[in-house]
């Protein structure tokens, strides 16, 4: 470890820890992980909540690395020991003391979290972090939950694989008010479509409270689950989709959802007839996609008459 990195965080010397920053990235990439080893035996010691001597010196510390990682693009050399310092702020208390302060591991925490999960497309790193990330979903700090969903909904673009493993975990965050995890379901239904099922209606309830993006997102899930031709699950959502369709925001997506499940289970709409009749009598220009519906179910009735 560099000299300098050795003096401050053996010594805990705040006087000298913004020397830090007058050393060149290059200077003290290598030393970085063994850092991040001693700033985690630091913070796991009993007085650290309380030590702000000790607090001041791990932050600066904790700039300074992150910035170097970013700079020398190391992320992947040292994420192993990013992770594990972030992982240990799981065992300490995370819930806000006030009304906007933030615990000494919360601090770490937050400020270790953009620096692993920025690197969303380096599928080694992610599979590292995720499993430490979503375990923060449930920890009392709205904030750093938050913060992690947006990192999270970016991972799940490219790495849904991984998300996919914590289904469950992401499908009860999201039920205890976390909704802008929702955008997460579309990518990794096509994976685990069990707890997503398991949990659709409690989910589908959540409708009348979502802003119009989140919205989407859940029809955007119930148009992969009716692709996947779900039986179970399009008969749950065929009346929550008929009775959607009376807002004109959505009744586009809506209706092709329907001309989905119209392709290869027409009688689920037969009684849902009249009220797309009456929709489509409300909006004229939707008649075009209601008439796709009506051809399917009349060729049923055809076959069967």
């Amino acid at each position: 470890m560099h000299q300098l990195f050795r003096l401050v965080l053996g010594q805990k010397d705040l006087s000298r820890a913004g020397d830090l920053f007058s050393l060149d990235d290059s200077e003290i990439e290598d030393s970085l992980t063994e850092a991040l080893e001693q700033i985690k035996i630091i913070s796991s010691s009993s007085d650290y909540q309380t030590n702000n001597n000790d607090q001041a010196v791990v932050e600066i510390c904790i700039t300074r690395i992150t910035t170097a990682i970013r700079e020398t693009e190391s992320i992947e050399k040292h994420a192993k020991a990013l992770v594990g310092l972030w992982d240990s702020c799981l065992e300490h208390n995370l819930r806000p003391f006030g009304k906007d302060e933030d615990t000494p591991h919360a601090k770490i925490a937050s400020d270790i979290m953009s620096c692993i999960l920025q690197n969303y497309n380096r599928p080694s790193v992610m599979a590292l972090a995720i499993p430490i990330a979503v375990k923060f979903l449930h920890r009392g700090n709205k904030e750093l939950c938050r913060n992690m969903s947006n990192y999270l909904s970016l991972a799940a673009i490219t790495k849904a694989d991984l998300l996919a493993d914590h289904t469950e975990v992401i499908v009860k965050s999201i039920l205890q008010g976390n909704t802008m995890l929702l955008r997460v379901l579309p990518a990794v239904y096509e994976k685990q479509p069990q707890p997503i099922n398991r949990h659709l209606t409690e989910l589908l309830a959540l409708m009348s409270q979502l802003e119009q993006p989140e919205q989407y997102h859940l029809l955007r899930l119930l148009h992969v689950a009716a692709k996947k031709k779900q039986l179970e699950v399009v008969q749950k959502c065929i009346p929550f989709l008929i009775g959607h369709l009376k807002d004109s925001t959505h009744n586009d997506i809506i209706l092709n959802i329907l001309i989905e499940i119209a392709s290869y289970e027409p009688v689920a709409l037969n009684s849902f007839l009249p009220m797309l009749k009456e929709i489509g009598e409300r909006f004229p220009y939707l008649i075009g996609q209601m008439a796709r519906i009506y051809g399917a179910v009349g060729h049923v009735d055809e076959e069967s008459s």
